[in-house]
């Protein structure tokens, strides 16, 4: 199993407008992507202090090819306006995509 998770900061006080964007986002790829064979999607957000402007999208794959895939579908054309909506208010220097393996060790 694999936990994904697309961290990123945003510009102070858009978090609301950051949320609806990847809602949005969120559900144009499970409609038309890879990410729907993901499982336990959810997405973290702070309200006090530097971790209201932190956001965390995460998702969970039983094969990495199947993130991989995933990461591939998001180069289609009907994601490309996402990417540009959530420009304006991410703070690109502080984003980062992680991928972490369970491996049942607790």
């Amino acid at each position: 199993m694999f936990l994904c998770q697309w961290s990123l900061d945003i510009v102070f006080g858009r978090q609301k407008q950051a949320l609806d964007i990847i809602k949005q986002w969120g559900a144009e790829k499970m409609r038309n992507s890879n990410f729907m064979l993901s499982t336990n999607n959810r997405v973290y957000v702070g309200y006090i202090g530097d971790s209201a402007a932190h956001i965390v999208d995460e998702y969970v794959f039983e094969k990495l090819d199947d993130f991989e895939k995933a990461l591939q579908d998001m180069g289609k054309q009907e994601f490309k306006r996402f990417s540009e909506e959530i420009a304006p208010v991410h703070c690109s220097r502080n984003s980062k995509m992680e991928d972490i393996q369970n491996r049942g060790i607790m």
